[in-house]
């Protein structure tokens, strides 16, 4: 019979992921100014401006050219996000702000 992975190397995974779900993530990217999210405008604002406004920060690039930008805003309950989509062109499609930094439950 064979076995596909070793058991060293299969530990080492399981050990690497456990301490993953048991460490709190730390909140990434760049922390926006409120006064300048205001002027991001969907359909209108291109990347090249959204740089120029808010600066470099935590993003994810898909296979089909959209992007997700993540940006940390200072609130009254310590630090909301602001979230731009852009589409394969590089222009805002969607954003939202929020209160609150979303988090990924620790499954137990």
């Amino acid at each position: 019979m064979s076995r596909p992975f070793s058991l060293p190397l299969t530990l080492s995974l399981a050990l690497a992921l456990g301490g993953c779900a048991t460490s709190a993530p730390t909140p990434p990217g760049n922390v926006a100014p409120l006064p300048r999210i205001a002027q991001v405008q969907t359909g209108v604002t291109t990347k090249a401006q959204l740089l120029a406004l808010l600066g470099p920060t935590t993003s994810i690039r898909f296979d089909n050219g959209v992007e997700v930008w993540r940006y940390m805003l200072p609130t009254a309950q310590g630090q909301g996000e602001y979230v731009v989509v852009l589409d394969p062109r590089g222009v805002v499609v969607k954003a939202r702000q929020s209160e609150r930094v979303y988090q990924i439950p620790v499954q137990k």
